[in-house]
């Protein structure tokens, strides 16, 4: 186990991720969202039923560590008819018909004697299962807590290009008036030249913008609806009209390698999993030995039911049966060898969960670091961008310049600006990433009140 993060030389963290992370993005609404999410998320109410089938089940094999009793009545009227019999006044060959009733009310109980601890293993293995279940409903809250939010910074990232979309759409516009202007006066000169072609590029680019405009105003329209969907509600395409991209926060959450073991459920729920096997195969190698199981009955039988409760009709009987199997044509050591691979199984998907956890961490820490560098490039550049469009205008203007040169700055203006926009999307998810790979937690999150069972060392 590595005491530090390889990629932690390059970052600050300043915390670790033991709180209600997006208050850190200073948007209360996307707060409520987020929280509303975790509350009528469809998925999350799945996996609340899988708990309540899995302590049912845990519930269900518990019960028979305990004797069962029952109680049964029986109420009986039988004719009976006897031939051959001679009796006075029957005529030959007629049948001596009795008749008869039997009352009875029993208690009954049956027991199974758990001396080698089969029964306390399958318990066992009920319970991690549940437990693992549990664990698996807090994975899915952090991360349908971090899809709320990377869909909510998409929804603010489409509605900046939409506005940035028509901002483009106003200055295409504005540069196609004064194409129109030089196009006109060179009509009214007798020499338009080539500022036809102008106009024709100029317009080209209005119809491109208003392309570009629809098509940032659908994804905004697509989120919207599946923002909703999301918190369990009609999409009707109303949420998140306020989303904006806010600011990276300048503090960095992080926390030692060894913590994460302990804090991302995904990793615990693998472990229970792991646990409930391990029993699983404390229960094969015991199913050779004899299994007790001691029954018996008591009560009242007799032709009154007036009689039923009195104690001079009682009756009882009391049965032990011990049974060992001997010889099943090697079914059970072929389901211990069968529990051995599940195991082994286990044993390489925890592994595999905890690397792909150390993975996430170590590419969240790296990816702020690269981005942010390319935050700055990509803002330096637009700044040039903008500057290059307006000079080039100004010089168009004055007639120093071409529009060519207008048109090819005022694109890569809106090219620039537009990937610096996604860019800065990219780095707030990035830092969601960071959050959900350390487990940051939610003060809404309820906490799991079962007592795990004892990790196994293998």
């Amino acid at each position: 186990m590595r005491d530090k993060w390889v990629s932690k030389e390059k970052t600050q963290p300043t915390h670790t991720p033991d709180r209600f992370w997006i208050d850190e993005f200073g948007d209360e609404t996307l707060n409520c969202y987020v929280r509303d999410v975790l509350k009528h998320n469809r998925d999350i109410k799945l996996a609340e039923t899988r708990i309540q089938i899995a302590a049912s089940n845990a519930r269900i094999v518990g019960a028979d560590l305990y004797p069962h009793f029952g109680v049964s009545l029986d109420a009986e009227r039988r004719k009976q008819n006897i031939f051959g019999i001679p009796l006075p006044g029957l005529q030959s060959g007629q049948p001596l018909s009795t008749q008869n009733n039997r009352f009875g009310v029993l208690f009954n109980f049956a027991w199974e004697a758990d001396l080698w601890g089969v029964i306390r293993s399958e318990h066992s293995q009920a319970i991690a299962e549940m437990e693992a279940t549990q664990y698996d409903k807090e994975a899915l809250k952090l991360s349908l807590g971090a899809q709320a939010v990377r869909t909510w910074f998409i929804m603010a990232e489409a509605a900046e290009q939409v506005a940035l979309a028509e901002q483009i759409l106003q200055t295409y516009r504005s540069t196609e008036g004064i194409v129109q202007d030089r196009f006109e006066f060179g009509l009214a000169e007798g020499n338009t030249g080539s500022y036809g072609s102008q106009l024709l590029l100029a317009r080209a680019d209005i119809a491109s913008a208003k392309d570009a405009v629809a098509a940032r105003k659908e994804i905004v329209a697509r989120t919207a609806r599946q923002l909703e969907v999301l918190a369990g509600k009609y999409p009707d395409g109303k949420e998140g009209a306020k989303a904006r991209l806010p600011q990276l926060p300048t503090s960095q959450p992080c926390n030692l390698p060894c913590t994460v073991l302990s804090r991302r459920p995904d990793i615990v729920a693998a472990e229970r999993r792991l646990a409930a096997i391990d029993q699983a195969y404390e229960q094969s190698t015991k199913v050779i030995f004899p299994t007790i199981m001691i029954t018996g009955d008591a009560g009242t039988a007799t032709e009154q039911f007036i009689n039923i409760l009195n104690g001079d009709f009682s009756v009882w009987s009391l049965v032990g049966d011990i049974t060992r199997p001997i010889f099943q044509a090697g079914k059970i050591r072929a389901a211990q060898q069968q529990v051995l691979f599940t195991i082994e199984s286990a044993k390489l998907d925890y592994e595999k969960v905890i690397l792909n956890a150390f993975g996430e961490v170590e590419t969240a820490l790296s990816s702020e670091q690269y981005l942010r560098e390319r935050v700055i490039a990509s803002t330096e550049a637009a700044k040039l961008a903008r500057e290059a469009y307006e000079r080039a205008g100004e010089e168009y203007v004055e007639g120093t310049g071409d529009i060519l040169t207008v048109l090819t700055a005022q694109q890569r203006m809106y090219s620039v600006e537009s990937a610096l926009i996604s860019l800065r999307r990219q780095q707030l998810e990035a830092r969601v990433s960071l959050h959900l790979a350390l487990a940051g937690s939610f003060d809404c999150i309820e906490t799991i009140n079962a007592d795990p069972l004892p990790v196994r060392v293998w």
